[in-house]
């Protein structure tokens, strides 16, 4: 075909260049000439294009890069991550634990993080940010982000570093989505179930999701107060979560230039506790007392959260305005009914107490985006407003049945204003240099008052969060430096002075004279060839905060203070890659040294050394890599920090992950702490000695189905919308 093509084409030519072709005849064949000259051109450039994004689907993505001032994982480049849920997908992560004992995650070496979606922030804590994550799917993630030391850009919130999920931008042109349910089995059994129905044009897209998530497990935890007097108390408790999340987002593409989008989520929640407590006393005397206590916990907590966004491009070079605003309200009523028996006596104490608690958040932001042929500038300013009101009633029943108790009742009354404004600027220096400074400013004011008490405070302060990074690439080895100063607010439950009882004499209780505490991070960091990473860091943390536990003849306090400073030094070795095309594995070790200082509680400060690893492996176990197992391992040895001495604990987990119908159909088995490890713990003050046991459930089984539709047709972007502030409450 293409032979006679060429020999038209020469033919065509001849034939014009004959003289007993008259002008209007040249014309014409002259345009037929061109019309086989621009047809075959254009299949020429048609068939470089498949060339081309053959060779782009050939070319596979390096699984670890390293940036200036983050850690990139693509998901799609991991053996390991195909087929499994978000949380499993993080877990993952090199440097990255999803503890579901706790129902945390962190970066090791690093004391907390905030998760993102898309550079939104979930503001999500415990079970709730893990029942989140299940139900995102690994083939929507592109990569995570690991960033230890964040930029100015970023709220200077939180105790260490954020982990920035990116998500694939939705493919799909009309409806497509996905539904998945999974079973848990722990002691009880539960269920997780969620759908997605998206629908886009090349202009409008919307999405449609619904999780619903009902589940318990059981705890038994022993703590036990050694000293003067000694408290003995175990609690075998019933955990229960009902959770019906719908949310709607849409967004408009007004022209090309610019995007307006919102999201509304619902959540309505209800979780509960059945508590066995029984309590042994013995006081200074020797005398013994003992105690029994049913508790009966209910808890509805309908939240509303709405986004909205305006997106302004304004040029062609990338310069970009985003105009973004949230609210936040949440209003969870709770009602605690608990009777306990004194032995000695024989008598028998019944307690209700109802709470509300309702805060409430608004931010509104501007970013602005500015590429320039000396480097890239970001600047922007942030308010937000948090309003917290909660009241507790706290009722005695006698033989005339519930009587108000007003001494024990409590009101309280928080607000606290933030106003923000950073700038950054990055610039690259050939292509071996990457370097990125920011500076953020925070002012903040905050008042609390309790009318019961007449009690009130209030606090203004500003402050400067400087960061700076840079990194020096070479082959393949690739350095870099980063700083970054932080604040760490207190949360609102921290504050309040509102008192959580768990029978007659104990109970839990904030602190509304807590102030902030301050971090500093330094960290250097090496990767060589995209799989090794090593990272020496320091991080001072000044002016923290924590709970802190007293024993007053039969009453345990459980309060807030900022009691504590401490030093860090640390070294993370991380190690990816994959052998024989079918085995992944990851190897990361953790080394640190602490050195304390206590004030205001009496206590020994403490020099302490940590040290952890684990082992994660995956196995593709057929040549079209859809049937796979895998066996994780990870252990944390004895361990001081602070006052704190943490006992051995180790997890192995194991599961096998199945692949149909072209990958839209997956299968995944998963068993969790094999050896249903418990967590110990010592705390220690010159007075006494704290005891902790705990097992929280850890061993469990887990089957998950996933079904994916809808064709592939284009893809279409989609805005992520940010709301860092809900995290606090």
């Amino acid at each position: 075909m293409k032979s006679k093509r060429r020999f038209r084409r020469k033919s065509l030519g001849i034939l014009l260049s004959q003289d007993k072709f008259n002008k209007p005849m040249k014309l014409k064949y002259f345009f037929i000439l061109s019309l086989l000259s621009a047809s075959t051109m254009a299949k020429a450039q048609k068939d470089s294009l498949k060339n081309i994004e053959q060779v782009n689907i050939l070319i596979k993505k390096k699984l670890l890069e390293r940036k200036a001032d983050r850690m990139i994982f693509n998901v799609e480049a991991s053996i390991a991550s195909q087929g499994m849920d978000g949380s499993e997908t993080l877990a993952n992560v090199p440097m990255i634990k999803v503890d579901e004992n706790l129902g945390s995650i962190s970066i090791t070496g690093k004391s907390s993080v905030n998760v993102m979606i898309n550079g939104r922030m979930l503001n999500l804590s415990g079970q709730a940010l893990l029942n989140y994550l299940r139900s995102i799917r690994s083939e929507n993630i592109a990569k995570i982000e690991v960033i230890t030391t964040p930029p100015a850009k970023y709220e200077a919130q939180g105790n260490s570093g954020l982990i920035n999920i990116i998500l694939k931008k939705n493919p799909n042109l009309g409806f497509s989505g996905n539904i998945s349910s999974n079973l848990i089995q722990r002691t009880y059994s539960g269920f997780s179930d969620n759908g997605m129905l998206n629908y886009q044009t090349e202009k409008f897209s919307s999405s449609l999701k619904l999780v619903y998530y009902d589940s318990a497990k059981r705890s038994d935890e022993n703590y036990s107060i050694i000293g003067a007097t000694q408290n003995y108390s175990n609690s075998v408790r019933r955990d229960m979560w009902n959770e019906l999340t719908p949310s709607i987002s849409m967004s408009y593409k007004m022209n090309k230039n610019s995007e307006a989008g919102f999201e509304y989520i619902y959540a309505h929640q209800k979780s509960g506790m059945d508590i066995i407590n029984r309590t042994r006393n013995i006081s200074p005397a020797g005398l013994e007392e003992n105690l029994l206590t049913n508790t009966f916990h209910r808890e509805k907590e309908p939240t509303h959260t709405i986004s909205a966004y305006y997106d302004l491009k304004l040029d062609s070079l990338g310069k970009k305005l985003s105009i973004l605003g949230n609210f936040y309200k949440n209003n969870s009523d709770t009602e605690v009914n608990f009777a306990t028996q004194k032995l000695s006596d024989n008598t028998l104490q019944n307690v209700k107490t109802l709470s509300l608690v309702a805060p409430q958040i608004f931010s509104a932001q501007a970013d602005l985006e500015l590429p320039f042929s000396f480097g890239n500038i970001e600047t922007g300013i942030k308010f937000n407003q948090f309003k917290n009101n909660s009241d507790l009633k706290y009722f005695s029943f006698t033989d005339n049945g519930y009587i108000s108790d007003e001494n024990r009742a409590n009101l309280f009354r928080y607000k606290e204003e933030n106003y923000a404004a950073y700038f950054s600027y990055a610039k690259n220096f050939g292509e071996h240099w990457e370097t990125k400074a920011g500076l953020r400013y925070e002012n903040t004011s905050a008042e609390s008052y309790t009318p019961s008490t007449g009690f009130g405070n209030s606090y203004r302060y500003g402050q400067w969060f400087p960061s700076a990074y840079i990194s020096y690439k070479k082959d393949k080895n690739i350095f870099s430096l980063a700083y970054s100063r932080r604040i760490n607010r207190p949360g609102m439950g921290s504050l309040n002075p509102f008192r959580w009882y768990s029978n007659p004499y104990s109970y839990s209780s904030g602190n509304p004279l807590l102030t902030p505490s301050y971090i500093t991070n330094l960290e250097l960091g090496y990767t060589f060839n995209n799989k090794l990473t090593t990272s020496l860091y320091y991080m001072r943390l000044k002016n923290a905060f924590g709970q802190v536990s007293s024993q007053n003849g039969l009453s345990q306090i459980s309060t807030y203070l900022n009691y504590y400073n401490n030093n860090s030094f640390g070294l993370t070795i991380s190690y990816t890659d994959t052998f024989f095309k079918f085995w992944e594995s990851t190897v990361a070790v953790n080394a640190s040294r602490q050195r304390s200082e206590i004030f205001g509680v009496d206590a020994q400060s403490q020099k302490g050394t940590s040290l952890s690893y684990s082992i994660n492996n995956t196995v593709t176990l057929n040549k079209t890599k859809t049937f796979a197992f895998f066996l994780n391992y990870e252990q944390s040895l004895p361990s001081r920090n602070v006052n704190y001495y943490y006992h051995n604990f180790s997890d192995l987990s194991s599961g096998l992950k199945v692949s149909l119908m072209e990958k839209q159909l997956q299968i995944n088995a998963t068993v969790t702490n094999i050896f249903a490890q418990r967590f110990r713990g010592d705390i220690y003050f010159t007075d006494s000695v704290h005891h902790i046991n705990n097992y929280w459930d850890g061993r469990s089984f887990r089957l998950s189905v996933n079904y994916t539709f809808g064709g592939q047709k284009k893809k279409i972007q989609k805005k992520a919308i940010k709301f860092e502030e809900k995290e606090r409450v």
